[in-house]
């Protein structure tokens, strides 16, 4: 496995340390480094005066101590340094892990903190829209990795993101259930009223070739997957996938979902902004959007 270099970004919130407690159990291949970042955004001020100044001092001074407190408790596993940064988080955290050559940013989906104050929607989203690379949204209280979902549409997209999924050093009493959801037809209402035998069972064997597409692509992951996990489970879903995924997120256990960003694939297009941003707002657990390539990086 080859080490990661891993972007957290944190704002000093409860939301934002629960995604550190939880990236310090998280399965990052051996050897990976992380970058603890803190934005802090200075307040426009017309006057130059020490009181300003002063409080300019404050507010660095305080996101040097948040992000030292992530380091400390990164590093208890990880190689992990610190870095502060002035400006605005939506554009300062993607420009940092491009510049970094980020594999992987992990951040809180909300929170209001001494430094930053972010909601998912703003920052989180942001980050999962301008990012080069797959971005881990940390949700609820910390826990670790016992149970994920993994979405699968036929795309090259949602194939790449579970294969970035196995590509980590996964725990091997991990149980994974891969999803893949296609739509049915849509057809006019008028035209299914005088629907023919001939174009029923068209249809009929339509929805079989997708099901043996699907499975096909659930099967090939399995074989990437059974050596380093401790149960697999597959389904084939015909319905709407974005409530079919939240729904498979939302069952007892689940930790994770891990969707892909983009793709037009054979079986389904799914589009942030649509698919994988309902995922990543509306699901009760920690979400993983893969997209991207690992750029070179800098040091």
């Amino acid at each position: 496995m080859t080490p990661m270099r891993v972007l957290y970004a944190t704002d000093g919130s409860d939301q934002a340390r629960a995604a550190a407690e939880w990236l310090s159990a998280f399965p990052l291949p051996p050897a990976s480094r992380i970058l603890a970042v803190a934005v802090v955004t200075l307040p426009p001020s017309a006057l130059d005066i020490p009181t300003v100044r002063a409080y300019y001092d404050d507010l660095r001074a305080e996101a040097g101590a948040v992000v030292e407190q992530a380091r400390t408790s990164l590093a208890r596993r990880w190689d992990a340094s610190t870095r502060v940064i002035e400006g605005e988080p939506r554009d300062e955290i993607p420009r940092v892990a491009e510049a970094w050559g980020a594999d992987l940013v992990v951040l809180g989906a909300r929170g209001l903190g001494a430094v930053k104050g972010w909601l998912l929607g703003s920052v989180s989203t942001a980050v999962v829209h301008h990012v080069p690379c797959p971005v881990l949204v940390v949700k609820g209280r910390p826990r670790g990795l016992s149970k994920a979902v993994v979405a699968v549409d036929g795309s090259a997209d949602s194939m790449a993101a579970a294969r970035f999924f196995a590509s980590l050093g996964l725990p091997p009493t991990l149980a994974v259930r891969l999803v893949a959801v296609a739509e049915p037809p849509r057809l006019p209402i008028a035209v299914g009223e005088v629907l023919g035998v001939p174009l029923l069972a068209a249809l009929d064997d339509l929805d079989r070739a997708r099901r043996t597409t699907l499975d096909g692509l659930l099967s090939s992951l399995e074989i990437d997957l059974k050596a380093s996990v401790g149960s697999i489970e597959k389904s084939v879903v015909i319905g709407h996938p974005g409530e079919e995924l939240i729904a498979a997120a939302s069952e007892p256990g689940v930790d994770l979902v891990v969707v892909g960003a983009r793709g037009l694939g054979p079986i389904k297009r799914l589009v942030l902004g649509s698919v994988s941003e309902r995922v990543l707002h509306q699901a009760p657990c920690s979400v993983l959007v893969v997209k991207g390539r690992r750029v070179q990086p800098v040091e």
